[in-house]
């Protein structure tokens, strides 16, 4: 049995088209679809107890990539 494929779409993190993952906030309880490493960077961030900044923007770090896989 095949595992389900998480959808891709514009991650709400980085403004990236990817694949994503729902986190819901500790912080706002508001549910955003996020890429992996945003879904990480959130999650890691919100258990410091610090707040998380969820203004879309293409970050250095990431390049984009055709077809929304990466």
């Amino acid at each position: 049995m095949s595992a389900a494929v998480p959808s891709v779409g514009r991650c709400q993190g980085c403004g990236y088209h990817r694949a994503l993952t729902a986190h819901r906030s500790t912080l706002d309880g508001l549910l955003r679809l996020l890429c992996t490493p945003c879904w990480s960077t959130a999650t890691l961030t919100e258990e410091r107890g610090e707040i998380v900044t969820w203004a879309p923007g293409h970050t250095e770090e990431a390049a984009p990539v055709e077809d929304g896989l990466w």
